[in-house]
């Protein structure tokens, strides 16, 4: 048999044939004034499920979720309290990106299972059709966000010509009456891996700065094929330079004035400064001359940009990570911060001058005594904002540059315990 267990526990019957079970299914739900859908049959650890895709309104009408009440007994529930604001970054999400997103799949639970019809075979997997009335009730397992961000979305997207309501996302039901071991579904669900920031950096590049992050990767004759795009750390034994998401700090130095601008307030201020193609160009050219400047001229970015990407003379790279400044997060967003000053002037030549500058003038060695009381203390380098900002006032003090940071202050929409390195 298909099914170890009893099949009538489970409201599943078998047919003959694909045809029988389908005009079965289509009969009984006619009778109860339900739907059939079509579905995979399977199981997984000893259980029946089902895999089919509801479309969005069938998602709002027909799944309901039972979040538990922040500093309440979660155990009385079926969902986990309910995140308001990721809720409604998913649903901003979806609404921008109307005709362009993706969802991944809900798990759902049904207590009270529905009517399957399924052909009769010894079948691992197999076809079969799912009869669902106006009574059925689903609840989620997981992707509760996810269901409320439909729900919030279909409000305003409720243009008939719009589509969203007609669109569907893939489910997983699985048939399980017992409280307790739904409970245990969600934190066996809630097991994944947190991706990288540089991976989700290279990834989404829906985002506009992360757009024209990765056009300045390429460009960059210091960068190409030396950043590690992958991992959420650098090994010290790495030959990469920096992380995709140092640079990133290096970018939005350059754009914001701050690196540690929060993800949320970044697609509006992305929008508002590179919104355009123009302007991404226009930003990708202004940053690779700075870049190549600063490459020709300074120790020992100089040195680095001659060596191969890979093999034993790249491996020169750890040695100079150890010795200076520039060869780190800090150092980056401390030049990103200098930058940001200098682009300010719209005499090319003036800012070419002080690009020099920033390359000769300044000792970006560990040991130099401008970084002293600063960013190093002891044999350790600070990695957060205030030791950052006043290395790059000395920094800008010393190639001329007026300060503008009269105090140091938290910028709203900013960490100010951001680290440099992540």
């Amino acid at each position: 048999m298909f099914i170890e267990m009893p099949v009538s526990e489970y409201g599943l019957t078998q047919h003959d044939s694909l045809t029988a079970a389908q005009q079965a299914a289509s009969e009984a739900a006619s009778a109860c004034g339900g739907r059939s859908f079509t579905c995979v049959v399977f199981q997984q650890g000893g259980r029946l499920m089902l895999s089919t895709a509801f479309s969005n309104a069938f998602l709002v009408k027909h799944v309901v979720a039972e979040p538990a009440t922040k500093g309440g007994n979660p155990r009385s529930a079926t969902n986990r309290p309910m995140d308001s604001a990721h809720v409604r970054a998913i649903s901003k999400y979806l609404v921008e990106n109307e005709r362009n997103y993706i969802l991944p799949p809900l798990t759902l639970n049904v207590r009270s299972v529905p009517a399957i019809h399924v052909p009769r075979g010894n079948f691992a997997t197999t076809v079969g059709f799912v009869v669902i009335g106006d009574e059925t009730k689903f609840s989620v397992t997981d992707g509760q966000h996810r269901l409320a961000a439909i729900a919030k979305a279909s409000e305003s997207l409720n243009d008939p010509e719009s589509g969203f309501t007609s669109d569907s996302v893939s489910v997983v039901i699985v048939v399980e009456p017992d409280l307790a071991r739904i409970h245990q579904d969600f934190a066996d669900a809630a097991q994944t891996k947190q991706i990288p920031a540089s991976l989700l950096a290279a990834f989404n590049t829906r985002e506009p700065l992360n757009r024209v992050l990765t056009k300045i990767v390429d460009g960059s004759r210091l960068f190409r094929g030396r950043i590690d795009e992958t991992s959420k750390s650098l090994s010290k034994n790495s030959p990469a330079i920096f992380l995709l998401n140092q640079v990133r700090g290096l970018v939005k130095e350059l754009l914001f004035r701050d690196y540690a601008l929060s993800e949320s307030s970044i697609p509006a201020r992305s929008n508002q400064v590179i919104g355009s193609t123009e302007k991404q160009d226009a930003f990708v050219e202004r940053t690779l001359s700075m870049m190549d400047i600063l490459t020709r001229q300074m120790t020992p970015w100089s040195i680095i940009a001659e060596l191969p990407t890979s093999g034993g003379p790249a491996n020169q790279v750890v040695d100079y990570r150890k010795h200076y400044i520039n060869m780190t997060a800090t150092g980056l967003v401390i030049i990103g911060h200098v930058a940001y000053e200098i682009e300010k002037n719209q005499d090319s030549q003036w800012r070419t001058d002080r690009y020099v500058d920033l390359a000769t003038k300044i000792d970006w060695r560990r040991d130099a005594d401008i970084w002293q009381g600063s960013i190093i203390s002891g044999d350790k380098i600070s990695t957060t904002r205030a030791p950052g900002r006043i290395a790059a006032r000395k920094v800008m003090a010393a190639i001329g540059l007026p300060s503008t940071d009269v105090v140091e202050s938290v910028i709203p929409g900013t960490d100010p315990l951001v680290s440099y390195g992540s």
